[in-house]
């Protein structure tokens, strides 16, 4: 296959959702040479906060000189976003490749019935190319859960690291955060240190701590009280964390959080072999990119793409908006997906915008503007509009037209609409001459 074919079988396994469980994995990696073993991992789950934490941690490695690999989920722009080693992603060759292989053992194991999910052949693409690039390091985010993950195929990774736990996908996880807890602790293994973000819920640190006490492994709980905020802008956020100055360039409150877990981890690494110096966390973190989230894709007018698609997600973009967007009157674009907590996210972010603009994102599982708009309408002060519209460009371009230097334009909802806004808009923008989404920004991004 060559990288357009192996993209469409990909696309073409999406049929068979998800199907949580370690059967079909271990079976695929059993046929491929269980390159998994080869490998030294940091193993990272949760529920919000997974992708910041797993991008500024591969960052310190990299910088550190250890030849990293990062596996992450979903993408915004490129597929090929989701394999990266040192910051540069998998070539389509290499996939093409790869992907052919593993397609020829998932048809062997299809005959006896064994049919593996789209995340489970991406997941073992990615082992085997971060074995084929002799990695040093990989960082690991799990898709969904922990406990029975494609990605807890692993067994001894150098340190595992729990991100905020919050409700979703509580069809498959459970309807309490315990239960998603319990799923999330599932990938903790036997005297392997565990480091937990702050600011969790109480039964998800009870069930963590439990977990680690019955398999006796060290657990550094994350805490703020020690935390000094010295700037925070729009751009970036200046912290004091144990005895380190440090430069967060993903902006928002809840990045200071996911900084003090990677300052964390990474001194645990430290401990287990891996010479991560204070330098070299001040200078990995500083250096983390990752879109879509609090990403501010054009400054005049001011326009910010967050991919915040669950109640805890919006409730850290809510409090980078009061924080960073004070002041101004804000557009909101907003697109969700049908089987996500979508009246109670919306109960938090809708009041803060002074227009809404709802749209239908390109997913199968969207909700449709106009439902959505209707349920946004409740939430909404008065006199403010709620105004479903047919497309994402449509609703930009409404948007546009209403902004001036006291206005800024907040996309969020979905990932799928994140993704669309930055892959397909920005020439509608330049051709609107509004100033945005020039060249500039794309270097920015």
């Amino acid at each position: 296959m060559n990288y357009t074919e192996a993209r469409a079988y990909v696309d073409s396994t999406a049929k068979f959702g998800i199907k949580p469980g370690l059967e079909r994995i271990t079976k695929m990696m059993a046929y491929v040479g269980n390159p998994q073993d080869k490998l030294k991992f940091v193993h990272v789950a949760g529920t919000n906060g997974k992708g910041s934490t797993c991008t500024m941690l591969a960052s310190i490695l990299t910088n550190a000189g250890y030849k990293t690999g990062l596996f992450t989920s979903p993408y915004v722009i490129d597929f090929r976003e989701r394999f990266m080693v040192d910051g540069e992603m998998i070539s389509e060759d290499e996939f093409a490749e790869l992907m052919t292989k593993v397609r020829t053992v998932n048809d062997l194991l299809e005959k006896s019935g064994c049919s593996l999910t789209q995340f489970e052949l991406i997941t073992a693409v990615a082992f085997l190319w971060f074995v084929q690039q002799e990695c040093d390091v990989v960082v690991l985010e799990c898709g969904l859960g922990g406990r029975l993950d494609s990605t807890n195929v692993i067994k001894e990774p150098l340190c595992s690291v729990i991100t905020k736990i919050s409700l979703d996908h509580t069809d498959i996880l459970g309807d309490t955060v315990e239960k998603i807890a319990v799923e999330k602790a599932g990938i903790i293994k036997p005297g392997c240190p565990v480091v937990l973000a702050p600011n969790q819920p109480k039964a998800a640190v009870s069930t963590i701590e439990k977990k680690c006490a019955e398999l006796g492994s060290p657990l550094t709980v994350s805490g703020m009280d020690t935390v000094s905020v010295k700037t925070m802008l729009p751009t970036m956020t200046e912290a004091v964390y144990g005895g380190l100055r440090v430069m967060i360039p993903l902006a928002g409150p809840h990045q200071v959080e996911n900084a003090v877990t990677v300052i964390n981890a990474a001194r645990e690494l430290n401990e287990r072999g891996c010479k991560l110096s204070d330098d070299k966390i001040v200078a990995g973190i500083a250096k983390a990119k990752i879109p879509a989230r609090f990403d501010i894709i054009s400054h005049d007018p001011l326009v910010v793409v967050d991919g915040a698609h669950n109640p805890d997600g919006i409730e850290a973009l809510c409090s980078s908006i009061d924080a960073l967007l004070g002041g101004r009157s804000i557009v909101g674009i907003i697109g969700m997906l049908r089987d996500k907590a979508y009246e109670s996210a919306l109960a938090q972010i809708v009041p803060r915008f002074d227009r809404v603009l709802t749209v239908t994102p390109d997913s199968p599982r969207a909700l449709s503007a106009r439902e959505l708009a209707a349920c946004a309408q409740q939430f909404a002060g008065e006199g403010v509009s709620v105004k479903p519209v047919e497309s994402l460009k449509k609703a930009a371009s409404i948007a546009l037209d209403m902004t001036d230097e006291a206005t800024a334009v907040v996309v969020c909802g979905s990932l799928y609409l994140a993704s669309d806004i930055m892959q397909n808009l920005f020439s509608h923008f330049t051709l609107k001459q509004t100033g945005c989404f020039g060249v500039s920004a794309i270097e920015m991004y």
